[in-house]
């Protein structure tokens, strides 16, 4: 035990050495700390996106973009109808329409999603936004709207914050002509599917007259199975019973549009770990360099503590612990420069779904303690290879 805490105090002897080891492992940490958090974060968002399509079907117009997995916006309406031959058919179990539409912000070159609810679904659907509001309140008339947490902090990015309580305009189109709609913004939703909380919501009646939706017409139908394994046959018998029927229509499973975006977040998710895991490698590199220089200058120590009676064995420890040491306080300062960044972050680029976990943490002090050891395993086995004898007769 006195081995140890000789060994611990040893590490701080030479100032200029400890501060360069500890910088070097702190960046490569910190490094690693923001990419893996981020990695982490985007597996939640996407499983969090998949998780809630899991079990679902959209039915939209034929010309819906992506399968209509964006709940038929911008697509021709479809009759309503078309719901009473769904609720008939094996293993649904809910079924509810969808009016979407497009509009956009005043002194803005952008459109933004509007999804309209009706008072039924508020509180029977499941994941609806209005039963998942973190802030404010649910609309309580035609002219109020509630916005997602993914569109309101992108909003504060672009310097164009939505507050709730303020009225802003939107410009709408009618009849050809477009038209200013003073909205006023009254809660925000988060309910953990992306597509759902980079938009606004709305009332059913407030998305029909923005999207000229008519009465008896709805811009999708989501149809809730109940297990995964009937989603393909369920899927079919739609199609063979909407089969025909003017306007057509699309019936798509959520899953097979984006797991190809899936594939491409964790192919990007492994480049970033590889990323991680060459910062760390730097700073095992930078503790070996800085220990091997540290022991080439004590050679004539190390010669002297084994005619004193030291073992290999004692010095290999003694250079280990130090490397060690100063691995760990890189990794604490690493740890807190890679929060720091990921706050900084989510205010400059609205990068809020990176995540410091306690796993992703866990990782990274078995990372540290690797770096520590690999660093220190060559300057100890040259260490403890001093010879005394020679080192004596030359002093």
């Amino acid at each position: 035990m006195s081995l140890l805490f000789f060994s611990i105090q040893n590490a701080f002897r030479k100032k200029a050495v400890v501060a360069l080891a500890i910088l070097g492992v702190a960046f490569g940490i910190a490094l690693m700390t923001f990419l893996l958090s981020l990695v982490g974060g985007m597996e939640n968002r996407a499983e969090s996106t998949l998780g809630d399509l899991s079990n679902k079907i959209m039915i939209s117009g034929k010309d819906a973009i992506f399968g209509g997995l964006f709940l038929g916006m911008g697509t021709t309406p479809i009759p309503s109808s078309y719901m009473e031959t769904i609720k008939g058919i094996p293993h649904v179990t809910k079924v509810y329409a969808q009016v979407s539409a497009i509009m956009r912000p005043f002194n803005m070159e952008y459109d933004m999603p509007l999804y309209g609810y009706g008072a039924q679904d508020i509180s029977t659907v499941t994941g609806i936004p209005h039963n998942k509001i973190i802030e404010g309140t649910a609309p309580g008339a035609d002219n109020e709207i509630i916005i997602g947490t993914s569109l309101q902090k992108y909003m504060k990015f672009i310097n164009s914050p939505y507050t709730i309580g303020n009225v802003y305009q939107f410009i709408v189109p009618e009849r050809g002509q477009a038209k200013v709609l003073e909205l006023k913004v009254v809660g925000v939703y988060q309910t953990g599917n992306e597509v759902l909380d980079s938009a606004f919501s709305g009332s059913e009646q407030l998305a029909m007259d923005i999207g000229n939706i008519p009465d008896g017409k709805v811009s999708s139908i989501n149809v809730t199975v109940d297990e995964i394994d009937n989603l393909e046959s369920a899927a079919q018998s739609i199609r063979n019973d909407l089969s025909g029927q003017k306007p057509e229509v699309q019936v798509v499973l959520p899953n097979e549009v984006l797991n190809p975006v899936k594939d491409v977040l964790d192919l990007f998710g492994r480049f970033l770990i590889a990323v991680s895991v060459v910062a760390m490698v730097v700073g095992a590199l930078t503790i070996m360099v800085v220990m091997l220089l540290s022991v080439i200058n004590r050679v004539r120590e190390f010669g002297i503590m084994k005619a004193l009676g030291w073992t290999p064995a004692n010095i290999i420890f003694l250079v280990l612990v130090e490397s060690l040491v100063l691995s760990m306080l890189g990794a604490a300062l690493g740890v807190s420069l890679g929060y720091a960044g990921l706050v900084l972050a989510r205010d400059l680029i609205a990068l809020d779904f990176a995540n410091l976990s306690w796993q992703t943490a866990f990782y990274i002090c078995l990372a540290s303690i690797f770096t520590g050891v690999a660093g220190g395993i060559y300057p100890a086995w040259r260490a403890k290879s001093a010879a005394p004898a020679q080192i004596l007769r030359g002093m």
